[in-house]
């Protein structure tokens, strides 16, 4: 993680975002993936200590002048009625809980080493709740807002489920979109509306 920060860092770029839902980050997280018995499991803060040293390395290599963000799930499922959110399907009673990635956020927060959030909801390791993960239009537009607004309490910017630069979903929209606007017709771009069908 910290030379991939470092490569980021001496390409040029302004920052990086650390993946952490649903990969090997996340995996730690998890009393449902992490199943050690060593400092990295058990407790939840045991299960963060991995999260943390990546960023340690991270800012080793990279400074403090440098933008990263981490990319973490709010909830990995629904399990209980009042979790907020749209309901996510496949509950298993050892997934993340809402409390739990909160609990999480605060921890990384705390570091002083994030510069940002970006917060998604859903888990990924059954094609099922990948689907719900990544509502389709059969669903409400933009369900787990309220899951990612509750990040704001930690003092750091946070975005929803999205990357800084992605125009993949522009382009699909409208893959004519660099030529209207080189051409001064942005008027006539049709936009992305955001609710996964283009």
């Amino acid at each position: 993680f910290g030379s991939a920060a470092w490569r980021a860092r001496e390409g040029g770029l302004d920052g990086v975002e650390i993946f952490a839902s649903g990969h090997l980050i996340d995996s730690f997280w998890s009393s449902r993936t992490n199943r050690r018995t060593d400092g990295y499991g058990g407790s939840l803060a045991n299960r963060v200590r991995f999260a943390i040293e990546v960023l340690e390395e991270v800012r080793r290599r990279v400074g403090p002048d440098f933008c990263v963000g981490m990319r973490l799930q709010g909830k990995a499922s629904s399990q209980r009625a009042d979790d907020p959110g749209w309901g996510l399907p496949g509950a298993a009673h050892d997934d993340l809980s809402h409390e739990e990635c909160l609990q999480i956020a605060e921890m990384l927060a705390k570091t002083g080493m994030l510069d940002f959030f970006n917060v998604n909801a859903g888990a990924v390791d059954t094609d099922n709740r990948l689907a719900s993960a990544i509502p389709s239009m059969y669903g409400p537009l933009a369900p787990q807002l309220e899951v990612a607004a509750a990040y704001r309490q930690f003092g750091l910017p946070v975005l929803h489920a999205c990357r800084i630069i992605d125009l993949s979903r522009a382009h699909i929209a409208d893959p004519h979109l660099v030529r209207k606007l080189s051409e001064g017709q942005e008027e006539r771009i049709r936009p992305c509306v955001g609710a996964g069908y283009c």
